[in-house]
């Protein structure tokens, strides 16, 4: 699947630079990506507000966990701002909410993958409201596991395989003549980065893209 619009205006930095290609006998089971739990909506500003975006995760339900998640935060930025005090002058009041103001939390909208698109349109909805939030958006990359798992009667085929094209090469050649480019080619496209007797390993690591869209009130 290819980037959508959003995502091809960002940036990423590439580093899965050195990944060994598999053999065809061996398939790739791609683990979920581990998240810390989400965080209660009335957690202290010192707890991160995340909402998690998947490729099934329905764009208004994202839209609408932040838009609560941000109430929440302008209640607790205010709990302790009595507007009804009368020891306090107007200027005092004003002052307070503007240190409010100040201090705005943020929610984080997080995805990986195919979903960065997705979190992308809901930052985008967000900051068409340009009157009432601030957006930014920040690019990265997170550790991914993959399990690595082999087929054993492809295995043994391509073993097979790989004896018999050996044999084929093996055969006298005239010693003034020398193999096709196209050949030469040919052998260097088939044989695997992985050697079909090798030991494969149980898991690789790679990096995969991920996005942060922070979105707090004005």
């Amino acid at each position: 699947m290819g980037k959508g619009p959003l995502e091809r205006q960002l940036q990423f930095e590439k580093q899965n630079k050195d990944l060994v290609k598999l053999p065809k006998y061996a398939k790739v089971e791609k683990r979920p990506i581990n998240h810390p739990p989400v965080a209660s909506p009335y957690a202290g500003t010192s707890v991160p507000k995340i909402v998690y975006v998947s490729t099934g995760t329905p764009f208004m339900s994202a839209a609408k966990r932040v838009q609560k998640l941000l109430r929440h935060a302008e209640k607790r930025a205010t709990a302790n701002i009595d507007l009804g005090d009368t020891r306090k002058t107007e200027q005092q009041k004003l002052a307070e909410l503007t240190k409010a103001a100040d201090k705005r939390e943020e929610v984080f909208l997080k995805a990986t993958g195919r979903a960065i698109e997705k979190a992308l349109k809901v930052g985008k909805w967000f900051e068409e409201k340009e009157t009432e939030y601030v957006v930014r958006v920040t690019t990265g990359s997170v550790l991914a596991v993959d399990d690595i798992v082999e087929d054993e009667e492809k295995k043994e085929l391509e073993m097979q395989k790989e004896q018999q094209q050996y044999k084929g090469e093996s055969l006298p050649e005239k010693q003034d003549q020398e193999p096709s480019k196209a050949a030469a080619k040919k052998r260097k496209r088939q044989a695997p980065a992985v050697s079909n007797d090798a030991e494969l390993p149980e898991s690789r690591t790679r990096w995969v893209k991920s996005v942060e869209v922070a979105v707090s009130l004005k």
